[in-house]
């Protein structure tokens, strides 16, 4: 964890104990989560059945209305449908969008169907911009590995799920009923990637997703060999920063993922300028 225990005070102690409890909880293989739905299951099983097809897995995905529409409108949202003809076949839709969207986005539907849950009602607007949050990162993502010679096929899912550490802190705090009781920051920044990188490897999500999420904040360690996915999450997460507040001077420079990707200031800027429209167009697809 970046937070020594040297930094932590005896005011902080109620946070390290939450937090690596989660840890411990998660590291025996257990994913607590209210509600989580079983269509996101059997979608997992589909694509890992050997006789995997778009077609199957559209029967699966059509048995959840609401699941089936969100993958509709993402393909053909102007992210994802560059010619666009409207698509109305769901398995024309899971081909075109992928394993790691369609996989990333049924458990996107699962994380919204837990927010609605009764016990985080007081937890929902955070968790509404936490989505919102990484919604704009996995667009990032998947705009950043497709400059690529050799894309990254994991971009997308890296992008959409690497809040999920924050998002799994809240949702078992006000499960606990401790809702109220504040969390050091700091302490929440040091520990969510490695707590995200746990949940996502029960979820079985592709080990260099996992690998990435939970490396997205080591901003400063040098890396030698070609960019990799770490690069483009860690940039992604920074031009959506910066999208988000443009007087944020910093966050072009952060970690040397920009000069890793060849991505100089001007891209950069160039690139949030083009997403404006197309993350609105992405953020009503993938709405909680």
């Amino acid at each position: 964890m970046q937070e020594s225990l040297s930094d932590v005070t005896v005011a902080d102690l109620p946070t390290l104990e939450f937090l690596s409890g989660l840890a411990d909880t998660l590291a025996a293989g257990t994913v607590d989560l209210p509600a989580f739905p079983q269509v996101v299951i059997k979608v997992q099983e589909a694509f890992k059945d050997p006789s995997y097809t778009p077609q199957k897995v559209a029967r699966v995905i059509a048995t959840e209305r609401t699941l089936a529409d969100r993958l509709l409108q993402m393909a053909n949202s102007t992210a994802f449908n560059a010619t666009g003809r409207v698509i109305i076949d769901l398995g024309v839709a899971i081909n075109r969008l992928g394993t790691q969207k369609v996989y990333s986005v049924a458990l996107g539907h699962a994380i919204g169907h837990i927010r609605q849950n009764e016990s985080l009602r007081s937890i929902a607007p955070r968790l509404d911009e936490l989505w919102s949050e990484c919604v704009t990162v996995a667009h990032f993502s998947d705009v950043v590995a497709k400059r690529r010679s050799h894309p990254f096929p994991g971009a997308f899912a890296a992008g959409l799920l690497h809040g999920i550490g924050r998002f799994y802190i809240l949702v078992q705090r006000a499960s606990q009923g401790a809702s109220q009781v504040p969390l050091n920051a700091a302490l929440v920044d040091a520990w969510h990637p490695a707590i995200a990188k746990a949940v996502l490897k029960n979820w079985q999500m592709d080990e260099a997703v996992c690998e990435a999420v939970g490396a997205q904040a080591q901003l400063n360690v040098v890396r030698a060999g070609p960019p990799t996915l770490t690069d483009v999450l860690i940039a992604s997460i920074r031009l959506a920063s910066r999208m988000q507040n443009s007087y944020d001077t910093s966050t072009l420079n952060a970690g040397g993922a920009f000069a890793r990707l060849d991505l100089t200031a001007e891209a950069c800027k160039s690139l949030i300028a083009q997403a404006i429209e197309e993350t609105r167009a992405l953020q009503r697809a993938l709405r909680p």
